[in-house]
């Protein structure tokens, strides 16, 4: 997250099937090395990057970055997508310019990002772009690339050679500052109607539709609120009808938005 004295902390995942890259992009980016990479990376690696004046919506921003490179196993994604993907603020798609099914897995792995993560911007990378004997990829490709993300940054880079990748990164960081600020403003400019709060609910609810969202994960999501407060303010858009309650246990129930909490939501984010 972002505060008024222009500093951030963003979480940006790096997503693709295996073998694409992705470890060596962000050694590239990180340590502006390359070595052999082994054949897959097991499980998540994390790096922490502090970059200094990105240029952002005409203000410049002090970012601590953390990326996260995720291993290309789809049942693996799939089984820990809410862990991998809660909290992202930017992904970046990664595929093998040089390999036209990797490029057609991407839809599916921006699909399951932005279940958990929501709206939030991406880029694609076609790493391997040395390997490409004409410098371009095949032509079929670019157009079916092209047609499927048509409002999407799509750039060809090279984690053995480095074009393309600082600028890449930077490129795919400073889009999510932007997105943070303009959250901000709306935030700050046009308080939610159910407070903040309820505001934070419903679109989790909105996000886990249409199974909804349990008691104990909004605990565990919504940092610094109390388990009193959080009751207070689902039992407020339950009165409001913006939200049902289905109990689950004694103790526990799920949280499901309403027709009229998707109603709501919209307001809340058209202002």
């Amino acid at each position: 997250m972002m505060d008024r004295h222009g500093k951030a902390k963003l979480k940006i995942c790096i997503v693709g099937e295996k073998g694409v890259g992705k470890t060596s992009l962000l050694n590239r980016y990180v340590f502006n090395t390359f070595g052999e990479p082994p054949k897959t990376t097991s499980g998540t690696k994390m790096s922490l990057v502090s970059l200094k004046r990105i240029e952002a919506g005409g203000r410049t921003v002090d970012v601590e970055v953390a990326l996260f490179d995720l291993m290309g196993e789809t049942a693996i994604r799939d089984a820990f997508k809410e862990v991998l993907f809660w909290g992202a603020h930017g992904f970046i798609a990664v595929a093998d310019a040089t390999n036209s099914d990797t490029l057609r897995a991407l839809p599916s792995w921006v699909q399951v990002v932005r279940s958990i993560s929501g709206e939030i911007p991406f880029h694609i990378l076609a790493n391997k772009a040395d390997l490409l004997s004409s410098g371009k990829m095949r032509t079929e490709d670019a157009v079916w690339l092209s047609s499927r993300f048509p409002k999407t940054v799509r750039l060809a880079v090279s984690a053995k050679s480095g074009i393309g990748v600082e600028n890449g990164f930077n490129a795919l960081i400073k889009a999510a500052i932007e997105n943070i600020m303009a959250k901000s403003m709306v935030r700050t400019e046009n308080l939610p109607p159910v407070g903040d709060l309820g505001g934070k609910i419903l679109s989790i609810a909105k996000r886990r539709s249409p199974i909804g969202v349990a008691k104990k994960d909004l605990l565990l999501i919504i940092k610094n609120v109390d388990h009193d407060t959080l009751m207070a303010e689902i039992e407020n858009l339950r009165k409001n009808g913006l939200a049902t309650i289905e109990l689950t246990g004694p103790a526990s129930f799920i949280v499901k938005i309403t027709e009229k909490g998707e109603k709501q939501l919209v307001q809340i984010v058209k202002h």
